[in-house]
């Protein structure tokens, strides 16, 4: 999730169960999706990921399978904000967009843009 005063994507509430997979050893932990944007999601976990890590996240659920890649941005006490850096393949970067437009296509008003979320103003 960006940290700088650059673009700002909306996210969306979603709760799902997603795949975090290690580059090193592939191993995969379940966690729990909480938002998503564009830019990224927060995902509930107990597992100590530090921070600025590379993890592929993995969501598959009755309406979308990506694998895409991110960095971990922030890591609190009840889990980690993930920013997106590209899918696993060019399908998996447009799966991923084409989900993010469907649900802003059905719940508009529920996006909160991120920096105001991060208590930024939103600019």
């Amino acid at each position: 999730m960006p940290r700088d005063d650059g673009p700002v994507h909306p996210r969306y509430p979603l709760s799902t169960t997603v795949v975090i997979r290690e580059p090193k050893t592939g191993a995969g932990t379940l966690a729990r999706l909480k938002n998503i944007s564009l830019s990224g999601c927060y995902l509930e976990t107990p597992q100590q990921i530090p921070e600025n890590s590379r993890v592929r996240v993995v969501l598959q659920t009755q309406l979308i399978h990506a694998d895409v890649w991110g960095t971990v941005r922030r890591r609190d006490a009840d889990g980690i904000g993930v920013q997106f850096t590209n899918g696993t393949t060019v399908d998996d970067w447009k799966r991923l967009q084409a989900f993010i437009q469907q649900l802003g296509a059905a719940a508009p008003t529920s996006a909160v843009p991120l920096a105001q979320a991060h208590g930024k103003p939103n600019t």
